[in-house]
């Protein structure tokens, strides 16, 4: 008989909590190996109970959902992660999805679809139900619309702008001349509509163009 899919739950609401581990406690071929309240918890239950799959709330008090799912990946990149959230915003999703996660479900899931999240994370397959994978194409579209948006020279100049390079020293490091640097820079903030390089910075972290 194969090993039963362990897992740990981690919400700060503990009527969810209960209600989750007894229904899933019924459930042939899975076994919830502990609970967590807060990221912190979850992190030192993880380590300590090394369960296949962890499902987990966003907004949680102290280490939040997207802490604990960033953590999880860099500490325990082994464990499945399954979100269960009534945050189901763009901003969210798109944040999650860059962290890696392994699949999400809304809180107004029923039994058997969480079951069959749980069995498909477990099983190293990813998971989202037919609404999340709208959200998650849209993401997708605007994403690629964001990077068609920008010649490869454009986008050169943004990575190096969000370094703090100044127009001179970008012109340096690209070969080009700072007045080429200028109508680039100009070209860019007219067509996201912005007037200095703090907002590049904000629209190229939000969009991914560049990494923290």
């Amino acid at each position: 008989m194969p090993e039963p899919i362990r897992i740990l739950l981690v919400d700060d609401h503990p009527l969810m909590l209960m209600g989750i581990r007894s229904m899933l406690e019924t459930k042939p071929g899975i076994e919830v190996a502990g609970t967590a309240s807060d990221g912190f918890q979850a992190l030192s239950k993880a380590s300590e109970l090394h369960p296949d799959v962890m499902m987990l709330d966003v907004m949680m008090p102290g280490m939040d959902g997207i802490e604990l799912a960033r953590r999880m990946r860099a500490e325990m990149p082994d464990v499945a992660l399954l979100v269960l959230s009534s945050d189901t915003s763009i901003a969210t999703l798109e944040t999650l999805l860059g962290i890696g996660i392994d699949g999400f479900l809304p809180k107004t899931s029923d039994e058997a679809t969480m079951l069959s999240a749980i069995r498909s994370v477990a099983a190293g397959y990813e998971f989202f139900g037919t609404d999340i994978a709208r959200l998650i194409e849209r993401i997708s579209l605007a994403k690629k619309a964001s990077d068609n948006m920008f010649t490869p020279r454009e986008l050169d100049v943004i990575r190096l702008s969000c370094r703090g390079l100044q127009y001179k020293e970008i012109a340096g490091e690209l070969g080009i001349k700072y007045l080429t640097v200028v109508t680039i820079k100009n070209n860019i903030f007219r067509k996201l509509g912005i007037n200095n390089t703090v907002e590049l910075v904000l629209y190229a972290i939000k969009k991914q163009l560049i990494s923290l």
